[in-house]
């Protein structure tokens, strides 16, 4: 039994440490692409990704760039 609680001892382990490796990666990326606290915190609670919300900082769209089915 003392193998088997080494075992299931390590493989927790190791899953915890993928597990903050994985929040590091996302919060550098949300980082990166300049989220709001309220949009990292979507992203975190998993109801939304990275890349569903703009970077503003990059984006200069006009007010006409979000209607573009009335263009037509």
């Amino acid at each position: 039994m003392g193998l088997i609680s080494i075992l299931l001892g390590l493989d927790k382990a190791l899953r915890d440490n993928e597990k903050e490796e994985k929040q590091k990666r996302l919060e550098k990326e949300m980082n990166w692409h300049h989220l709001d606290d309220y949009e990292k915190e979507e992203v975190r609670k998993g109801n939304y990704d990275v890349y569903n919300f703009e970077d503003s900082l990059n984006e200069n769209l006009d007010e006409d760039d979000y209607y573009s089915e009335d263009d037509k």
